[in-house]
């Protein structure tokens, strides 16, 4: 990758089912990163000295802020909850029966602060925190739940039913499971025919794997519920265009990328950190936030409508969407700006595909041409017959004069 490369907490953690994080670099000074493992009982360290989010700037965030910042949206938050006391605008809160009274993990708190907290994607947005675990790794002795494709499917059966009082229109789940549950397609389909955008995280890779094999664009990874029909599927990007095989997986099912390393958010103690990973948890955060832009600026829009917007103005590397980044990586700006023509069923009729070399995916397998130069020079002896059909049909009369 370039850089010097190590595991914190969340990167050991990503070997089981919540996906979370993955071997990453890191720059931050001690007391500044966002920590998963932070309890609100920890001594709150001093804020992170960076002011302005690099991905924030990636995806011209800012310039976006001067149409809309997603005052009038909700978006849902399933999971590990939300810590009260945080500035972040909580309309509702909703938690499976039989969780710690206390929050034990730092994930959703860090997650909802990318969404919609002060230096967030959707500053003006409101969240609903739905928890669905207490921490990555349980005490089952103590009692504690992790993420389950049960929980998932039970927490979002919850927010289906909130939505009889409380309006949201967009749900994001940065946790990830890696086997099909009827019970879980079920509940996301559910919320899906909601008309909301469901986000979730496509996959990141496993920090302990060897590094002899990071996938090919054959590959496909199975990730839900990121990859069930309807769910936007986001991964991440690394900066500098570094290779992102050694943190994400290759998913065929995913929509879109963002990049996360140095984004700004809070740990669960209320210190403003540092965000030092590549990981799907966060990039799916950042969408979610984005699509809050969207709709707000576009209250008419369906669901469909706003994914088409959101694909349509991405930035890649290629007309064909890819395992690791999808169309490419969100842009905000564009996405809210450009003239599209997008009809109910999210079919985009007119756009100009933007690219960008920081969005640029692994390098696909060159195709070696077998009949490359036989087939140069069958054209090149084919032109200059023909020139030479054409010279002696015009000189034929001429010819026939001069006998």
């Amino acid at each position: 990758m370039g850089r010097t490369s190590r595991l914190g907490l969340a990167a050991a953690l990503a070997t089981a089912p919540l996906c979370l994080g993955a071997a990453v670099p890191s720059y931050a000074a001690d007391g500044e990163e966002c920590d998963v493992s932070a309890l609100a009982e920890s001594e709150r360290l001093a804020d992170t000295k960076v002011r302005a989010s690099a991905p924030m700037a990636r995806m011209h965030v800012p310039e976006a802020h001067e149409i809309t910042d997603g005052t009038g949206v909700t978006v849902a938050v399933v999971d590990s909850g939300v810590e009260p006391g945080l500035p972040i605008d909580t309309a509702a809160r909703v938690a499976l029966p039989g969780l710690s009274p206390v929050r034990l993990s730092g994930h959703g708190s860090i997650v909802a602060g990318l969404v919609a907290g002060p230096e967030g994607v959707a500053p003006g947005a409101r969240v609903i925190d739905v928890r669905v675990l207490d921490t990555e790794v349980p005490d089952q002795s103590q009692g504690q739940r992790g993420v389950t494709s049960e929980g998932l499917a039970a927490g979002i059966r919850q927010l289906v039913a909130l939505r009889r009082t409380t309006e949201f229109q967009v749900a994001n789940i940065s946790l990830s499971v890696g086997q099909d549950d009827p019970r879980l397609r079920a509940a996301v389909k559910e919320l899906v025919a909601l008309d909301v955008v469901v986000v979730a995280s496509a996959g990141n890779a496993d920090p302990e794997a060897s590094d002899s094999f990071r996938g090919t664009p054959r590959n496909d990874e199975d990730v839900y519920p990121a990859d069930y029909p309807g769910v936007l599927a986001v991964s991440a990007v690394a900066p500098d265009n570094d290779d992102v095989r050694g943190f994400v997986v290759p998913n065929k099912d995913t929509d879109v990328a963002a990049p996360t390393y140095e984004g700004l958010s809070y740990n669960i103690t209320g210190q403003k950190c540092l965000v030092t990973e590549v990981a799907t948890s966060w990039a799916a955060a950042e969408v979610s936030g984005v699509v809050a832009l969207l709709r707000a600026a576009y209250p008419r829009d369906n669901a469909k409508q706003v994914v088409a917007r959101l694909e349509a103005t991405a930035e890649g590397s290629d007309e064909v969407p890819n395992p690791w980044t999808g169309a490419g990586v969100v842009q905000a700006h564009d996405a809210l700006t450009r003239t599209l023509t997008v009809g109910r069923n999210g079919r985009v009729d007119r756009t100009v595909r933007e690219v960008s070399e920081d969005a640029m995916a692994p390098p696909a397998p060159e195709r070696l041409d077998l009949f490359g130069s036989s087939r140069t020079l069958l054209l090149w002896g084919g032109l200059v017959a023909g020139a030479l059909m054409a010279l002696a049909f015009i000189l034929r009369p001429l010819a026939r004069r001069l006998t």
